[in-house]
């Protein structure tokens, strides 16, 4: 059913500011002139319009005392947590990668000593082949 303003002014209740959306929170707040910032979360905006509702006596004191209280807001917690986690997974991953390159770079310069010893093998065996040719 959609949202009527002047049906919630003529009987507010917290049951359905409760149920109403953002937008439609918004659209009470501004009927009743209540300030508030458009980049806050909703249930900022519903507390603010319910002590407006509580201070002009429209709905009385106990709604406050029982209305859901906005949980101190830990949504920036969560996410500063979850940016430190997701920093923890880049450089876990940064650091396997390092140890994945310096491993590969070990074999490549293990290859090209080995290389090179075989290098000399071959031309000490030329100079002994040589040297016996010329004895």
């Amino acid at each position: 059913m959609p949202f009527n303003l002047d049906k919630f002014v003529a009987s507010p209740s917290v049951e359905e500011l409760d149920s109403l959306k953002k937008s439609e929170i918004v659209k009470v707040a501004k009927h009743y002139g209540v300030e508030f910032q458009p980049l806050m979360r909703k249930d900022e905006i519903k507390r603010y319009v319910l002590e407006y509702l509580v201070d002009e006596s429209i709905l009385p004191i106990t709604v406050l005392e029982t209305a859901i209280t906005v949980p101190t807001d830990n949504t920036f917690e969560l996410k500063r947590l979850e940016i430190e986690m997701n920093k923890e997974i880049r450089l876990k991953e940064m650091e396997r990668e390092r140890e994945k390159e310096e491993r590969e770079m070990q074999m490549q310069m293990q290859k090209e000593k080995e290389e090179r010893e075989m290098q000399m093998q071959m031309q000490r065996g030329k100079r002994g082949n040589e040297n016996m040719n010329l004895g």
